[in-house]
């Protein structure tokens, strides 16, 4: 192997190539980066057994070849130095990088003793603009499980029918739900678990990469249980979670008992004082309560043999007698988070019925957190 590459972008491709490096893997090579020089191009592959990750970068290759090496240490080195041109060859066990004012030699672990990491083939199942796509994973990844006792909970149903796509987080204690149109999706309906670590990946690619016109593909691949997101010269390669989702439809309100309207900003700076007193409570448990004639919400936490606090905010529109319930604080942070727009719109059926929070500029949108109980 012999090639010369800019230091720029061979810096780039290692920093998302990283992603699925495992910082304590059980099989050695694991932990090293797969280098494929061939043609005009060098393809740097890396995973963890769970998600993998392709990178492809133009290069001038003057001898073919393939090679792994410690991906740390090899990122950090190419990042470190200034940029240029490099000049990278193999010398006998070991790989040698050299720059206008720098050399290095990387121990090698022979290329056939790395797991192949999947490409994307064929027709894409959908492609979606880039950008939007990072928001759907912004306003639903947040509500996915992170205990592994139940997996499928760990991730997010993803629906793909010919004009939506439709994903669905939940932990049994929130749920998010996000619809998008898209234009020309497959012709059977692609419906699977996808984690919700392996979103979060593709998401921070996106942001790093993606213009206001770049899209997704996202591919399904037929051999195995694998899903492919490629964005640009990126892929990245998912598992998929098998097991049954829950029936998540059951909890969604088909009417409304009690409404109102809240500014954002004002719901916002009013969770940033109650939650300095919910933290300190069990499961940060703060009292929600609505007195509709006054058009007030009041948030109130009391903390044992610490103190109180009540906070009052303004709200508009309210449908509905007077309402009493109790929320996580935590909880009602990530909601507000996720939201887009000036103004969040909240209903329910009733004190011990889940919450409903919409996004009056995203009607494709909505968030749902199961109440607390009152003492």
């Amino acid at each position: 192997m012999k090639i010369e590459v800019i230091q720029k972008k061979f810096a780039k491709a290692l920093i998302h190539i990283n992603k699925a490096i495992s910082t304590t893997p059980n099989i050695p090579v694991l932990a090293n980066v797969y280098i494929e020089a061939d043609k005009d191009s060098i393809k740097l592959s890396s995973t963890n057994l769970e998600i993998g990750i392709n990178a492809t970068i133009g290069a001038n290759i003057q001898k073919k070849g393939k090679v792994t090496v410690s991906a740390k240490l090899l990122s950090e080195f190419i990042g470190t130095i200034k940029p240029g041109k490099l000049n990278i060859y193999l010398e006998g066990q070991k790989l040698v990088v050299e720059s206008t004012d720098n050399s290095a030699e990387f121990f090698i672990i022979p290329a056939d003793d790395f797991p192949s990491v999947p490409e994307a083939k064929g027709k894409p199942l959908v492609k979606i603009n880039a950008l939007e796509f990072s928001k759907a994973l912004d306003k639903t990844t947040f509500s996915a499980s992170t205990d592994n006792s139940r997996p499928v909970l760990t991730g997010l149903l993803t629906k793909i029918t010919k004009r939506k796509l439709t994903m669905v987080g939940v932990d049994g204690y929130r749920l998010s739900r996000k619809i998008m149109k898209i234009k020309d999706g497959p012709e059977k309906d692609f419906l699977e678990i996808i984690p919700a670590k392996s979103l979060m990946e593709i998401n921070k690619i996106i942001k790093d990469v993606a213009g206001e016109k770049d899209e997704v593909e996202i591919y399904k691949l037929k051999d195995n249980n694998q899903v492919v997101f490629k964005i640009d010269d990126i892929e990245l390669v998912s598992r998929l979670i098998e097991g049954e989702f829950p029936s998540f439809e059951d909890i969604l309100p088909e009417k409304k008992d009690f409404s109102f309207s809240v500014l954002k900003a004002e719901l916002s700076e009013a969770l940033k004082v109650v939650s300095i007193f919910a933290r300190n409570v069990v499961g940060n448990k703060t009292k929600f309560a609505v007195n509709a004639e006054k058009a007030k919400l009041l948030m109130k936490v009391l903390v044992v043999d610490i103190g109180k606090n009540e906070t009052f905010v303004d709200i508009a529109k309210v449908e509905g007698d007077d309402l009493e319930t109790a929320y996580n604080a935590r909880f009602l942070q990530d909601m507000i988070t996720a939201m887009e727009g000036e103004e969040i719109i909240y209903e329910t059926t009733g004190a011990t019925s889940p919450g409903v929070f919409k996004d009056k500029k995203d009607k494709d949108y909505l968030h749902i957190i199961m109440p607390m109980r009152l003492e």
